[in-house]
């Protein structure tokens, strides 16, 4: 979506755009969209149809979005450009909710038809993330690199350099990645579009600002971001603004703003930056000592039905390492009497190999049962717990064996 300014000024689509862009006023720039959709005059002009239906997406009216494209489609099946931009529109919809798979294939249509100029940017950007979704920021790079657009001096520069961005973040360089979310604000900002709906580069830079380890700058950008949310009042807005506060936030009061963020995104459908959320949440979780296998497994589940190959990988590392640091600890005397206990011997043959009473085996014994929350020799010998491998039994001493004690 171009933001300049439109020819005819009291277009019902110019105002909905001019609405969106400052970002304060959700129920009249929809209103002025539905009022374009409807208008003889503007639903015959792509660029009108592009601005209404743009501002529905960014206002969250996602289904009502699609439909209207999907009705235009039909209605213009000679008009080229509006095609271009209701494919466009529909592949908007899909990002949003976390469709990926759908997004792709709609992005993959617009290239094979050939790209507008207007909307190039946009497909370079949405393919950008999109690649490093799927856990491939290489070939996201390439694309990038592949472009042949000229930054410096292209109308859409600010798209370009939030895709730019991207990649920087995604290929451990946050650095470059501030700089760039930081000049793409500007652009935006220069333009007067000030609505995080509509780019949310505050809450992009927020996140470099963190991974360089500038919590100061990170907090300043999430707050900025989540005050212009509010204005808006759009829940995906919201939610994703107020989880970049709360990762910016030292202190208990960072899992109650992850919660809320957790709530809106939800209620926003927008599951690509839910798992996202969940796998910061989690992480906050067991950095305070909490046990967050649970939020893990949901980050996991809804990466994996959006496609999100990144997040997918994440919350199972984190999963594993969880999982090691719960493992229970067996000294390393258990821990071979447990093995030699897996192996069939019977306490006073442990004991002979081990050079101790059969005594203490039994109270050895009864701390690892204890640890492992067993009942008793029975469960030891049909346990699971990967520590009790037999490779490192200790060979017999040839010390007399006897029954069990």
């Amino acid at each position: 979506m171009r933001w300049a300014p439109s020819p005819d000024p009291e277009c019902p689509a110019a105002v909905s755009t001019r609405l969106l862009a400052a970002g304060e006023n959700w129920t009249e720039a929809v209103q002025a969209a539905e009022r374009a959709l409807a208008t003889p005059g503007c639903r015959e002009h792509a660029p009108c149809m592009s601005r209404a239906v743009g501002t529905l997406v960014c206002a969250g009216e996602l289904v009502a979005a699609d439909e209207h494209s999907l009705a235009l489609l039909d209605e213009s099946p000679g008009d080229p450009v509006m095609a271009e931009h209701m494919v466009l529109a529909r592949a908007g919809v899909a990002r949003r909710t976390g469709d990926l798979a759908r997004c792709s294939s709609l992005l993959d249509v617009l290239r094979d038809n050939g790209v507008e100029d207007e909307i190039r940017p946009v497909v370079l950007l949405w393919s950008v993330e999109l690649l490093v979704a799927r856990g491939e920021p290489r070939a996201a790079e390439a694309v990038l690199l592949g472009h042949g657009f000229d930054a410096r001096c292209h109308p859409d520069r600010a798209l370009l350099l939030a895709a730019g961005a991207v990649v920087a973040m995604a290929t451990d360089r946050p650095q470059e990645a501030l700089a760039g979310h930081l000049a793409c604000g500007r652009e935006f900002t220069d333009a007067g579009v000030l609505n995080p709906a509509v780019m949310p580069w505050r809450s992009w830079a927020s996140r470099a600002a963190l991974a360089c380890g500038d919590t100061d700058e990170a907090l300043r950008l999430a707050t900025e971001e989540h005050a212009a949310a509010v204005r808006w009042g759009e829940p995906r807005a919201l939610g994703w603004s107020l989880a970049a506060v709360a990762a910016s936030t030292p202190g208990g009061e960072d899992l109650a703003a992850y919660e809320r963020a957790i709530r809106l995104l939800e209620l926003a459908h927008a599951r690509k930056e839910l798992a996202e959320v969940l796998c910061d949440y989690g992480a906050r979780l067991t950095a305070q000592g909490t046990q967050a296998h649970e939020i893990y497994a949901q980050a996991r589940a809804t990466a994996l039905d959006v496609g999100d190959t990144a997040i997918v990988r994440r919350a199972e590392e984190a999963m594993t390492a969880a999982a090691r640091v719960d493992e229970p600890v067996l000294t390393p005397v258990e821990t071979e009497i447990a093995r030699f206990v897996r192996a069939g011997l019977p306490n006073r043959a442990i004991a002979a190999r081990l050079a101790m009473a059969t005594r203490t085996v039994e109270l050895h014994l009864t701390r690892v049962y204890r640890k492992l929350g067993l009942s008793g020799r029975r469960e030891l010998r049909v346990t699971g717990w990967a520590g009790l491998d037999q490779k490192t039994l200790r060979p017999d001493r040839d010390a007399p064996a006897g029954s069990s004690g």
